[in-house]
């Protein structure tokens, strides 16, 4: 990856889709991010699970450096737990920056309360940059905002990933159907190819010291 910087933040994006029992993956994928939280540069992570397909799986592991994660994959233990999670999954995976992160409050484990925004620029990077975070203004006015965190992908980097998340479920609906947060995604949609994907709040976990 060359013009990295090695001692600046990145977030490793994994996309799982499990290919049989999701119990057994569930299990699995806890000791797993238990080995990570005890790893050196690990900061913290999240993983949600969507509605509409409850067997496909996003985690984000967030780390201080991209430095202490590359020291981390190469690590025998963390090689070994890779190759049991992959005989589980079919995994899709990206490394990313936050351009704009905003934090109110937690949101409820359990619940279905964190929307992932998947889009791929057309035109101005910086332009949709602005344009989201009109979208997650308008959002942080409303009850039951927690927050949200945009992330530009470092291999592809006219692709972003919205998380934004709220207290709980009902806030969650309510924000998605405000007639003047529409208007902010529609003009999102203006210069970006976008999906959004309703999650259920699996695991928000910081490091353990």
């Amino acid at each position: 990856m060359p013009g990295r910087d090695l001692n600046g933040p990145v977030t490793v994006i994994n996309r799982f889709r499990v290919k049989g029992d999701t119990g057994k993956f569930e299990r699995e994928f806890h000791e797993h991010s238990q080995f990570l939280r005890r790893q050196q540069g690990f900061d913290f992570l999240v993983t949600v699970r969507l509605i509409e397909q409850p067997h496909v799986y996003v985690h984000l592991g967030h780390w201080r450096s991209l430095r202490n994660f590359l020291d981390v994959v190469h690590d025998d233990t963390f090689l070994d737990r890779v190759r049991r999670l992959g005989a589980l999954v079919e995994t899709e995976a990206d490394q990313a920056v936050s351009v704009g992160r905003l934090l109110h409050d937690d949101a409820a484990v359990g619940d279905a309360d964190v929307v992932l925004t998947h889009a791929r620029v057309r035109g101005s990077g910086a332009e949709f940059e602005h344009r989201f975070g009109a979208l997650t203004d308008r959002w942080s006015r409303l009850a039951g905002f927690g927050g949200s965190d945009l992330l530009r992908s470092t291999l592809s980097p006219m692709t972003y990933l919205g998380l934004s998340w709220w207290r709980n479920g009902d806030a969650c609906v309510s924000a998605l159907h405000d007639p003047q947060a529409e208007d902010r995604l529609r003009e999102v949609s203006e210069i970006a190819d976008v999906t959004t994907e309703r999650t259920v709040h699996m695991a928000y976990q910081r490091v353990i010291r």
